[in-house]
């Protein structure tokens, strides 16, 4: 009878996610972190999978030395079983370890973005803060604060043409401040036209790394319930399907 199924896991290079902790990435970075994500959740499933082949394989084996001991069908059902249960109990504990370190990496990873979700929540967040305390930002406060409604549509206009981040911060400061119904325009509009490009890239890396995490999470207690979870399935295929959606 052949031995528990190898564990691979170790193949997988290992990325210092600690390193990024406490700062934000750019947008390069983050892109990269979730092409690396991506790679190492679907490394982890083709491994669980090969560790799912290797305990069939075995139970098959224990099912055919069942019958041709002349064993009928139920009693090599039962070896299939009972060879199954031991080797997924023998193949859980040699790959315990290497399956944890995958998904502390991948959790590590997705946690450490929790700050640039928080920041890149909304383009309204992110042109919020374009230029924040810098002269500029300041002169153009000061300049657009007594505007009326028409010149400060006419400047929101112009901060789209020109891709004026810094005006735009400082027109949505000042129509914040205005009741609603009497905003010349939408702040999220005008963030959108200018930021927003930018805001939904990094999001949609921030998501891509935590649902590379989910899945691996998902396949590991698969893996170890020897049973899928329906939850579970739904739950990543909404996720699949707002990334695509975004």
């Amino acid at each position: 009878m052949p031995g528990p199924a190898q564990v691979p896991l170790n193949e997988i290079p290992i990325v210092p996610i600690a390193q990024i902790g406490g700062r934000l990435l750019d947008t390069g970075e983050l892109v990269n972190l979730a092409e690396y994500a991506a790679r190492r959740a679907d490394k982890f499933g083709a491994t669980i999978a090969s560790l799912e082949a290797g305990i069939a394989a075995r139970a098959d084996e224990a099912s055919l030395s069942a019958k041709a001991a002349g064993f009928p069908p139920d009693l090599q059902k039962q070896a299939a079983m009972q060879t199954a249960a031991k080797a997924r109990a023998e193949v859980t504990q040699a790959s315990d370890d290497a399956r944890w370190t995958t998904l502390r990496e991948l959790d590590a990873a997705a946690e450490s973005l929790a700050l640039t979700a928080t920041l890149y929540a909304s383009p309204v967040v992110v042109l919020s803060r374009q230029g924040l305390g810098s002269p500029e930002r300041s002169a153009y406060l000061e300049q657009v604060r007594d505007a009326g409604p028409s010149e400060l549509a006419n400047l929101a206009a112009f901060a789209v043409a020109s891709k004026n981040r810094a005006l735009g911060a400082a027109l949505v400061s000042v129509i914040d401040a205005m009741p609603s119904k009497s905003r010349p325009f939408s702040a999220h509009d005008l963030a959108d036209k200018l930021v927003g490009e930018e805001q939904r890239a990094v999001m949609a890396s921030v998501e891509a790394v935590r649902t590379a995490y989910q899945r691996a999470l998902v396949a590991n207690r698969n893996f170890q319930n020897n049973r899928t979870n329906p939850i579970d399935k739904v739950k990543l295929a909404l996720r699949a399907r707002n990334e695509e959606n975004n």
